[in-house]
């Protein structure tokens, strides 16, 4: 049986380790360990099931659907999702349809009123509220609620944020040995838990990084913390990132969104010397109840110089 490491898998498919991971977490592949090997390896149908679902999430299915239509036999579940998603698509285009419509009337009063100050904008906007009141009385077309929906479906990045983590020192997912423990279903959770460092998520505690292809957590510790546990310590340096939050399953995109913003910026540009992160936000009772993970995603960024 031809296996492929992991590594490989990465740059074929442009996904992260992690995000295989996840999908092994969700029963969608599968992975086998070799002999003698401590990386994750993948045979030809692995693979051929991930390039389904690779054209599957490009097409937007989302993964709860992937995992129903792998567990059915019936083509009637893949054409469904299909369906499913046409309409919400139709919804989306009819729902900014009418968001350009409203924009053109705008800059068409606008234009027509003669407008030349900004002050004179809020009655303007407040003429053309109460034409979307009165249109929306007659039929269900649009309403101010519905345009900030539009607005927030619209901006795929909608909070990028620019934070400072402080030097401190860490404990890493590594024995001290040098194998790699693997992180998965709630390890995270859980790995460091006996030794009092359960970590709490969105308090900048705990995060995932990507180290030769492979994600490992860390785990901040006090300064003088007497590492007696089999887990490898160090420094971390800190430093400015570019943070943004995404749900796990868009989370790939997410990155690279986050770093073409990065690409854009008249202050920062990327720090190739450090690692990029991940941390998770979103309670774990709260994640494992409804299978949504939501992460923060970390760029690390430095100013530019002048």
């Amino acid at each position: 049986m031809d296996l492929i490491r992991i590594n490989e898998v990465v740059e074929i498919f442009g996904l992260s380790s992690r995000t295989l991971r996840y999908y092994e977490e969700k029963g969608l592949i599968w992975s086998h360990y070799p002999e003698y090997k401590v990386q994750r390896h993948y045979d030809a149908a692995a693979l051929e099931r991930l390039k389904q679902i690779v054209v599957l999430r490009k097409l937007q299915i989302p993964i709860k659907d992937i995992a129903t239509i792998f567990q059915s036999e019936s083509t009637a579940v893949l054409t469904q999702a299909f369906v499913d998603k046409l309409d919400s698509l139709d919804g989306e285009i009819a729902a900014l349809s009418e968001l350009r419509q409203v924009v053109n009337d705008f800059l068409n009063q606008m234009v027509t009123k003669g407008i030349k100050r900004i002050s004179a904008v809020p009655l303007l906007y407040e003429e053309l509220e109460k034409r979307l009141i009165a249109a929306e009385e007659k039929s269900d077309t649009i309403s101010v609620e519905k345009l900030s929906n539009i607005n927030r479906k619209a901006l795929r990045l909608h909070d990028v944020r620019i934070i400072r983590l402080p030097a401190v020192r860490i404990l890493i997912s590594r024995l001290k040995t040098g194998e790699l423990i693997t992180l998965d279903g709630d390890k995270m959770q859980n790995l460091f838990a006996a030794y009092g460092l359960t970590p709490t998520p969105g308090m900048r505690d705990c995060f995932y990084r990507c180290e030769l292809g492979e994600w490992t957590m860390i785990r901040t510790i006090p300064q003088g913390y007497d590492n007696q546990t089999p887990y490898i310590d160090e420094s971390f340096a800190g430093g400015l990132y570019a943070v943004a939050s995404s749900f796990f399953e868009d989370m790939d995109d997410t990155f690279i969104l986050l770093k073409g913003w990065v690409s854009k910026s008249e202050n920062y540009e990327i720090d190739i010397a450090r690692i990029e992160m991940i941390e998770e936000i979103l309670p774990w009772d709260i994640a494992h109840k409804t299978g949504k993970y939501q992460q923060d995603v970390f760029i690390p960024i430095k100013m530019k110089e002048v």
